[in-house]
């Protein structure tokens, strides 16, 4: 029985990508936005840009982990998302979430009368923690020497099932800095033809939560820094990053850092596919993870 709850389970958490090529394949005439997507993932920095106007933007993933502990190891399996609502050409609304999520903790003790090793297998599932907030994109800048900017103010929301609720709301702030800029040494005689080669970008964020835990408040900090390139077409993109979900005293969870690297590509200029790979650069950050992602834009 348990079984069969956790394949629907897993069947209901692909449903909205699954219904997002459904929508892209059967309904390409209703994304008729006057720019092209720009996302916010598959990266942790978050772009400087918003959706605009009257905009709907949908980013929808499958994201996958794995921890090494002292005693075992944890594997988690989520399917993140982004609503991203534009009130105005510089403001919109979001909604974010893990929504539904499978943690598998295997464990692997020592027998006493035998010395072997036993394994066991916890796993839970459940939907996480709904974020809602708000971007604005405040220092817009076509000028390679000047960084467009936005601001990000996010609350965590303890509406998720009872086994992964967070503790009361926990707020936080992040502001962009955006760059775009040419390599001459590198790109050559691309830069003057304005191919997509000659095409970087570099983009950093910090920001901090208040956060906590069942007997207290905490800060906690974030930071990243990610340069992309375009790479064999204008519509593909790849980036690397080094990104610190959270910076905290160990009592807290510690600092989470990772090395982060993929690429993006668009379908068209309404639908964009992507996917990366990260790895565990302290001590608390899973050793392994990947994620594969599909997004669209709509007009209201």
């Amino acid at each position: 029985m348990t079984a069969e709850k956790n394949r629907m389970g897993a069947l209901s958490a692909f449903f909205p990508v699954v219904s997002s090529i459904a929508l892209a394949i059967a309904l390409p005439r209703l994304a008729i936005a006057q720019v092209p997507i720009g996302t916010d993932r598959p990266d942790f920095v978050e772009s400087s840009s918003t959706v605009g106007a009257g905009a709907i933007q949908v980013e929808g993933s499958f994201a996958f982990d794995t921890e090494t502990t002292g005693v075992g190891n944890i594997d988690t399996w989520a399917t993140p998302f982004l609503f991203r609502v534009g009130i105005a050409n510089s403001w919109e609304l979001r909604l974010e979430s893990d929504w539904f999520t499978q943690y598998r903790v295997t464990e692997q003790t020592l027998s006493n009368s035998t010395s072997e090793l036993n394994s066991r297998q916890i796993t839970t599932n459940g939907i996480s923690d709904f974020s809602v907030g708000v971007k604005w994109s405040f220092f817009p800048s076509e000028e390679s020497s000047r960084p467009a900017m936005a601001a990000l103010v996010h609350a965590d929301l303890p509406i998720g099932s009872a086994e992964l609720r967070g503790f009361g709301i926990r707020p936080s702030f992040r502001v962009v800095a955006e760059w775009s800029f040419h390599i001459p040494w590198i790109d050559g005689d691309y830069v003057d033809q304005g191919d997509f080669r000659g095409d970087w970008g570099i983009a950093i964020m910090p920001g901090f939560q208040l956060d906590r835990d069942e007997f207290s408040r905490y800060p906690s900090g974030v930071l990243g820094l990610v340069i992309s390139r375009g790479l064999f077409s204008p519509r593909f993109r790849v980036f690397s990053e080094m990104a610190f979900e959270q910076i905290t005293r160990d009592e807290y969870g510690g600092n989470i850092g990772l090395i982060q690297t993929g690429g993006t590509f668009l379908l068209n200029d309404w639908w964009q596919i992507d996917s990366a790979v990260s790895f565990g650069l302290t001590d608390n950050a899973p050793n392994f993870g990947m994620t594969f992602g599909l997004s669209g834009l709509f007009l209201r």
